[in-house]
């Protein structure tokens, strides 16, 4: 009796061993296929489904196709685009744009210096919009915090929501008001379907056009 009784055990503990090693190997398969990619010269494409962790470039665009998940979103002299229900932690360039295709969640914010910013209907920013010099374009689109733009337009149409401020910074050197001398002032269009949860913060003349039945807070001139 007691023989049978190692024997079970015996066998059991095999099994035991057996289940654990093909769950450790099976996780370690898993993390093996979240990879980085990173590149100095030349674009990178994600295929699509495909799951990633960070990517960066420093001359070369980022592109993500249908359903493909990653993490960071880095580049410097490219542009970003994010194709239908893309899962992204966050995008940012430096000099280049970032498309936004349908139903595309950002865990974190989009971010450009010299670019504009287009999303698509379905997609939600769960943190901030911003860009330096260039236009920002939401449509159906949910951002979660703040829209900025130091020099460019901000269209908000087709039912999408900031839930944060709208922000239109000032030009704070000499030599960019020298420029901009001639410039047409920026320019903040809001339809009638979509709504501004918080305010909108003026820090130079901007020309403001806001349909009747757009929500929108209070709009608040700094200059």
């Amino acid at each position: 009796m007691k023989e049978v009784s190692h024997t079970m055990k015996l066998s059991a503990a095999t099994m035991l061993a057996m289940l654990l090693g093909s769950y450790l190997y099976s996780s370690s398969a898993n993390a093996a296929e979240i990879r980085d990619i990173s590149k100095v010269n030349g674009g990178i494409r994600v295929s699509a489904e495909e799951r990633v962790g960070d990517i960066s470039s420093v001359n070369g665009g980022i592109d993500l196709d249908n359903g493909a998940v990653a993490a960071r979103l880095d580049t410097v002299n490219g542009g970003i685009d994010l194709d239908d229900r893309v899962e992204i932690e966050r995008a940012e360039t430096v000099n280049g744009g970032i498309r936004v295709n349908r139903d595309v969640t950002v865990h974190g914010s989009l971010s450009t210096v010299n670019g504009g910013i287009q999303t698509n209907p379905g997609t939600v920013i769960e943190d901030r919009i911003s860009t330096v010099n260039g236009k920002i374009r939401l449509r159906g689109t949910r951002v979660h915090d703040n829209v900025q733009t130091s020099n460019g337009d901000i269209l908000v149409s087709d039912g999408s929501v900031v839930e944060g401020d709208i922000i239109v910074k000032g030009r704070r050197s000499w030599i960019g008001r020298f420029f901009s001398f001639n410039r047409k002032p920026s320019k903040i269009t809001i339809d009638a379907d979509s709504s501004v949860r918080g305010d909108i913060h003026l820090y130079r003349e901007v020309n403001l056009d806001i349909a009747d039945g757009a929500e929108v807070g209070d709009v608040i001139e700094h200059f």
